[in-house]
Order: C-alpha cells, then sequence, then structure tokens
C-alpha cells in the first residue's frame, strides 16, 4: 500500500514538474502599435506574426494575461450562431483564450477576412491568418504567458476623404430614355455603371433568377444570357466571359460598360463623357 502510494505520488510530481517545463520557456508579447505578435522560446524570438487588433485602443485590453483556453474549430455565437470549422465563421480555425474575460471574451484567433490583418479592425480580439494561428496553436500550451503592450504613442488616424457622389447619366435606348440618377459607382476609365434590371427591360428582355444554380437568366426570342451571381461569369449565345465588377446595390445588380459591350455585341454602345450620356443603338451593317 506504500509503495502503491509513492508511485502515485511521483506520477503526480512528474505531471506537474512536466507541465512547467512546457510553459516554462514560452511567452508571447503582442505590440498594438506594430500590429505583430512575437513568439518567445526561452527568450530568444522564434517568430514574428502579423495580427489585426480592435478597432480602438481600449478595445483590445493591455497587460499581462495567461493562455487558459484552447479550442479547435470555435463556435461563433452571433448573427444567428455560425458552426465551427465554416468559411464563414469570423474565428477562423481556432482560438487561445486569455485569461481576461475567463478565456471566452478575449483570444487570439483566425479570420474569415484576412485582408484585415494589419490593421485595426476587431472589437478587441487578436486576430491571424489561419495558417499562422494554426502554428501558434500547436505550439502554445495552456498556461502560456501572454503580454499586450502598445510600444509607441497612437497615431492619429487620418479622416478619410468622403468619395464624389456620382452625378447623374442620362441613358438612350432607341426611342426611350432613362434617367439614372444615382449610377453605382464608375469603371477606372470612368463610365458609369449601370443598373441591370431597368436597361434590359426596356430594351425587351425579360430577367428571371434560378435560386438552384444562383444565375440571373435573361431572355428575348432566341436570345439567351446567362449572369452566375457567385462567380461573375457571364455566358451569351456568341460567348463566355468573366465580369468581376458587376455590384449588387440595393437588392439591383449593376454592371459596368464593358459588360454591355460584350453581353450585346449586336448594339453600338458609346459613352459621352462631357453630356454624361450613354447612347444604346443597333449596330448598322454594310452588304
Amino acid at each position: 500500500m506504500v509503495k502503491r502510494f509513492l508511485v502515485l505520488l511521483l506520477s503526480l510530481c512528474f505531471c506537474f514538474v512536466h507541465t512547467g517545463l512546457a510553459t516554462a520557456g514560452v511567452k508571447i508579447v503582442i505590440d498594438k502599435s506594430t500590429n505583430q505578435l512575437q513568439y518567445f522560446n526561452n527568450e530568444i524570438l522564434q517568430k514574428t506574426f502579423p495580427i489585426a487588433t480592435g478597432k480602438s485602443p481600449l478595445l483590445t485590453p493591455e497587460g499581462n494575461f495567461t493562455v487558459v483556453l484552447k479550442v479547435i474549430n470555435p463556435y461563433y455565437s452571433r448573427n444567428g450562431g455560425i458552426p465551427g470549422g465554416s468559411p464563414q465563421n469570423p474565428l477562423g480555425y481556432r482560438w487561445l483564450g486569455l485569461s481576461v474575460g475567463g478565456g471566452s471574451i478575449y483570444g487570439i484567433h483566425g479570420t474569415n477576412n484576412p485582408s484585415s490583418i494589419g490593421t485595426y479592425a476587431s472589437a478587441g480580439c487578436i486576430r491571424m491568418y489561419n495558417k499562422d494561428v494554426s502554428w501558434l496553436f500547436d505550439h502554445t500550451p495552456v498556461g502560456t504567458p501572454v503580454k499586450i503592450i502598445h510600444s509607441v504613442a497612437t497615431p492619429v488616424p487620418e479622416q478619410p476623404k468622403p468619395l464624389p457622389k456620382p452625378q447623374p447619366v442620362t441613358v438612350v435606348l432607341g426611342d426611350s430614355t432613362i434617367e439614372v440618377n444615382e449610377p453605382a459607382g464608375t469603371s477606372p476609365d470612368g463610365a458609369p455603371i449601370l443598373p441591370l434590371r431597368t436597361i434590359f427591360e426596356t430594351l425587351g428582355y425579360t430577367i428571371g433568377w434560378d435560386n438552384f444554380n444562383r444565375t440571373i437568366l435573361i431572355t428575348r426570342g432566341i436570345e439567351h444570357i446567362t449572369i452566375a451571381y457567385a462567380s461573375g461569369q457571364v455566358t451569351t449565345r456568341q460567348n463566355t466571359f468573366i465580369c468581376p465588377e458587376l455590384k449588387l446595390v440595393h437588392g439591383t445588380m449593376h454592371a459596368p460598360l464593358s459588360f454591355w459591350q460584350r453581353a450585346l455585341p449586336l448594339m453600338q454602345i458609346n459613352w459621352d463623357d462631357g453630356q454624361r450620356i450613354v447612347t444604346f443603338s443597333e449596330k448598322v451593317t454594310s452588304e
């Protein structure tokens, strides 16, 4: 009995020592002023990762914390809930919860918005690229100390300049005229982006929606045009092309001038920048 007790006691001691060794050399330093996470092992810098932190300086807390929780494919509880592992999950595929808030409020996690990395974008958590947080997850034991600092004064963000409001455009389609008072922006060449349904219906086309294939269907007689919503692929009787500049504004799809010129090859489409008039007319073919 005494021997069995000694074996149990030695086993428990080994577990405590092993846990201590696992966390003794690992340390994480997060600098909000540079949006970088540094990973140290035995005081030697091993890795530096780009991150995103709070939209304002007070959102991401500063101080000394520890990793108290690790979760693979965390569940996102807001917006009706998003399952763990979903590409739409804002938490990405890994969560390292910090001791502030008990481990479920503030954490280091992945993201479904990689373009936000390097910026001030979060509600307080620390975002990383999914591949980076996966490495960190595998190399960071529970109990690892995490220090969050702001090494330099917070610069005053420059206020974004308001974009100029798009000017009205007149669209002439044979005997019909349409006034587009609020175009959905402009293409790089300055030409307006025009509403799909309004123009096609004025030209006598019928527009439908295939919900199963997520495709816009446009028909007039033997003319058939399909637009894949997700990819922007446009298919006509004459050709197939990709139009990435398609824009959904207030529930209405808008298309740049290049789309109309390729989707309607039998029409002459001209843009008068000075008069701000787009003219659709039948092409004249010589015999």
